[in-house]
């Protein structure tokens, strides 16, 4: 074997994401090689809009980890870090990644926007783990894309209780308890890419009787759409789908 044999996708995470890493590998196919940078933000544990635009300003030193790579494209795995502050700011972080990296670019917020579109999911009920004040701003993202989002509910991580401590059946509790609401909406969407979701999308979706769009789950799928590869793993109604 060669070291030109992988197919190799770039990531970039915020310097404290656990899940990315955990769960892509495990549902990209065996021949993808999986190559990380991590970006740095400011505040520790505690998320705010200030600190999460501070991290786009440290996108730049990140991608000088991969310039050295034969990639095929590269993700900026970061929901919040990705919609916050200018209106286009999806569009012009993929933009700056595929300039300093020559290849096509995804981030999480523009990959959740195309999941929605795929599924034609034009309302949606919310769960995050954020603070009220990025909550707000996620809302007005969506909208901005044709999203209504029916409701929401919020772990409200904070420095006491950061968004890793988070775990996987809390996440299906608290779905399970507005299985309701959920059900009167197109889907659930679960935002932030530091959460363990893809395993109990299946379990959600069998639940609720809607389909189930995570923040890792689209940032797989948009992945293996510009691979033109498939999931080796089910996680869910839209990896089935096509744009």
């Amino acid at each position: 074997m060669k070291h030109r044999d992988p197919i190799r996708a770039g990531l970039l995470v915020p310097a404290g994401n656990m899940a990315l890493e955990y769960e892509l590998p495990r549902w990209l196919p065996e021949s993808i090689a999986l190559n990380v940078a991590r970006v740095w933000r400011p505040g520790g544990t505690t998320l705010s809009a200030s600190a999460l635009a501070a991290m786009q300003q440290n996108i730049a030193p990140a991608l000088d980890q991969l310039d050295r790579l034969p990639l095929r494209v590269a993700l900026f795995g970061c929901t919040s870090g990705s919609f916050v502050g200018q209106p286009d700011a999806p569009e012009a972080i993929e933009r700056q990644i595929t300039a300093a990296l020559g290849v096509p670019a995804v981030t999480t917020a523009h990959a959740v926007i195309r999941a929605l579109r795929a599924l034609e999911a034009k309302r949606i009920y919310m769960i995050t783990p954020y603070p009220e004040e990025i909550n707000l701003a996620e809302v007005a993202f969506l909208h901005r894309y044709g999203v209504e989002t029916t409701g929401y509910q919020s772990f409200n991580c904070s420095s006491a209780y950061p968004i890793a401590a988070v775990d996987s059946d809390e996440i299906m509790a608290l779905a399970i308890r507005y299985a309701g609401a959920i059900g009167r909406a197109d889907a659930l969407f679960i935002s932030c890419t530091n959460l363990l979701t893809l395993e109990i999308i299946p379990l959600l979706e069998e639940a609720l009787g809607v389909p189930v769009v995570t923040s890792n789950q689209a940032s797989l799928w948009a992945l293996l759409r510009a691979l033109n590869m498939k999931s080796r793993r089910p996680a869910g109604h839209l990896l089935s789908v096509n744009e």
